[in-house]
């Protein structure tokens, strides 16, 4: 006796032996057995999952000779009666099977409109089954609407496709549409393991023993699809081992070693980029391909993260019991944003290796780059370590005498004879403005610097000062970037409360927009205005970011809105001060944009803060 193909042999015969269907089942059971058949259905759904298979299930249920009566009650067909054996077998005259790929011209259709109008022979029904309907051509489904928008009593139209959306709304809208969805993987491994517990009951099948691993190895080679499913069972029996186990079908169907993937994501997960490359090379050195390697890591990476998320969702992952319990180890300890950055890497070089002439080159710098990522810390973490610094610093450069940098009144300026005598003795106390006379414009600039020194002297514990290159700032060019020095600023008006007042709303209009730029901007000395911008005192780190781009633009906006004119933004650079700030902020806004990227991050040994 010749030997019949599994999938063949044992294709589904009645509703109940529908693989994952069970919503389309119990319809057209009822429909059946109720009597309220549809002129015309419309079976949707991948390859494999039991469209054609339901349609032939529904012509015997409709024709059976016996269902229905005491012998054969409920909606099932007999499979015994002349009806069903024919219709099993494909030669029945009442049902007629065709494909829309060869059979898809008008005229075509129009002999199947000539076959259908005769009552049936033996059945009750006149079954015509479209497998591939949507390859029909325009003609073909426009000489077909009439017959479909008014059939004769006897005539049932079944459509079968994988691809609903090509087929016409006018077709669509007079079909019951049916969805079938892929078999999930348990059902999948259930029903390969039913198989080889039938073929061993059977005396002319194969004796055969299936291990658990090897059932759920095929059921996701299958992706889904029942007859993929069988078919591959099939493939692997041929190989003539009494016994499938789970090494055999990956040898015969050519899947990768898992064991491979568990030795490869240790060593990333250990964060040791040598052992992570010794492992790949070895891998590769078994004959698997590089683009099959890369795959089978990003599935196994993606099973450490869904049983990260939710150790109970074995059922999602396609692996035994043991192996399930070597991926829960595997995946301790690691949080899921990390394993998610992961997964992002591998799944992210899997489609340019299938146009590299060297797709090994690109897997290793996936791996070696999946090696080197330092654990990443969550938003909220990284803001709250963010705010933690800034109110550090707040409460450092705070006193019980001293307010805000933007609300402090700066003294008034000390007369040019003063600074002379100053510059003679540090202990000559300074007279009073009205004795000093007017100032030259430059003058005025020149002792701009020097009055913001002595208020920063005067009003804060920690004070930052200028240095001393910096005095004479109107001899230095104008630095790059568009900004110029405080030595191009004309006069400056004299500091007064409502200035600063001013000063303090534009503060606070930037505080409702951007925080961190407020924070800096408060920090930041207000040393005077002049007709066309704003002087500011800064360090180089404040200024960093009060110069960035948007930053400017947002400054200059609120001050044109506060102050009624157009005004540029200039610095008066102050001497780094004794504080933190710098050493603390810079590494860790690096730190935070490299994991935002998805850079691998150095770890720093020279600031514990920054690496707990």
């Amino acid at each position: 006796m010749n030997h019949r193909a599994l999938a063949l042999k044992y294709r589904p015969q009645r509703f109940s032996d529908l693989v994952g269907q069970d919503q389309v089942a119990a319809v057209l059971e009822r429909a059946v057995e109720r009597n309220r058949v549809a002129h015309a259905y419309l079976f949707t759904g991948s390859r494999g999952v039991g469209k054609t298979t339901t349609a032939r299930i529904l012509a015997k249920a409709l024709n059976c000779e016996r269902r229905g009566s005491g012998a054969q009650a409920g909606p099932e067909p007999c499979n015994e009666c002349t009806s069903c054996l024919e219709i099993t077998s494909g030669v029945s005259l009442d049902v007629a099977e065709i494909d829309g790929a060869s059979n898809r011209g008008i005229a075509d259709v129009q002999a199947l409109r000539e076959k259908v109008r005769f009552t049936p022979t033996g059945g009750r029904y006149r079954v015509v089954i479209i497998d591939e309907v949507h390859q029909l051509s325009n003609d073909a489904f426009a000489a077909l609407l009439k017959t479909l928008e008014e059939p004769p009593p006897h005539l049932v139209f079944v459509f079968a496709t994988t691809d609903p959306q090509k087929l016409p709304d006018t077709i669509r809208s007079r079909t019951q549409r049916f969805d079938f969805a892929r078999v999930p993987l348990r059902k999948l491994a259930a029903r390969v393991t039913e198989i080889a517990r039938r073929e061993a009951e059977d005396p002319a099948g194969v004796t055969f023993t299936l291990s658990e691993g090897a059932a759920l190895l095929i059921a996701q080679k299958a992706e889904g699809s029942v007859r993929d499913a069988v078919s591959a069972l099939d493939q692997v029996v041929s190989a003539g081992e009494a016994e499938v186990s789970e090494e055999l079908v990956r040898r015969v169907l050519g899947i990768a070693d898992r064991e491979a993937f568990f030795g490869v994501a240790a060593a990333i997960l250990a964060r040791d980029p040598k052992a992570t490359l010794a492992k790949l090379h070895e891998a590769f050195e078994k004959g698997l391909d590089a683009t099959d390697l890369a795959e089978g890591l990003s599935e196994h990476i993606r099973h450490l993260l869904i049983l990260r998320v939710d150790p109970g969702a074995a059922e999602l992952v396609p692996a035994t019991a043991e192996e399930i319990a070597r991926m829960r180890e595997q995946a301790h300890g690691w949080p899921e944003a990390d394993l998610l950055r992961l997964l992002r890497l591998i799944s992210e070089s899997v489609w340019p290796m299938r146009d590299s002439p060297q797709p090994l080159i690109l897997l290793e710098a996936a791996v070696l780059q999946m090696a080197s990522l330092e654990p990443g810390e969550t938003l909220a973490e990284l803001l709250e370590r963010l705010e933690a610094l800034e109110q550090r610093l707040e409460g450092s450069t705070s006193g019980p005498a001293a307010g805000p940098p933007s609300t402090r009144v700066a003294s008034p300026a000390p007369s040019a004879a003063t600074r002379s005598a100053g510059a003679g003795g540090a202990g000559a106390s300074p007279p009073s403005a009205s004795a000093s006379g007017p100032r030259a414009p430059a003058e005025e600039m020149r002792a701009a610097p020097a009055r913001a020194s002595a208020d920063v002297a005067t009003s804060r514990p920690t004070p930052m000062r200028l240095h001393a290159s910096e005095v004479a700032a109107e001899r230095s060019p104008a630095p790059a970037g568009g900004t110029a020095s405080a030595a191009a600023t004309a006069t400056l008006d004299a500091i007064d409360p409502e200035l600063l007042t001013g000063w303090s709303q534009v503060i606070a209009a930037i505080n409702e927009k951007k925080r961190m730029l407020g924070a800096f901007l408060q920090e930041c000395q207000f040393l005077g205005l002049g007709p066309h911008a704003i002087l500011l005192g800064m360090d180089d780190l404040h200024r960093s970011v009060v110069d960035e781009r948007d930053n400017r633009a947002m400054v200059a906006h609120e001050a044109a809105r506060v102050f009624g004119r157009r005004l540029a933004i200039q610095y008066a650079p102050l001497g780094t001060p004794p504080r933190p700030k710098a050493r603390d902020l810079d590494p860790l806004i690096d730190r935070t944009i490299a994991w935002f990227e998805g850079e691998p991050v150095e770890r720093s040994s020279q600031n514990p803060e920054i690496n707990p």
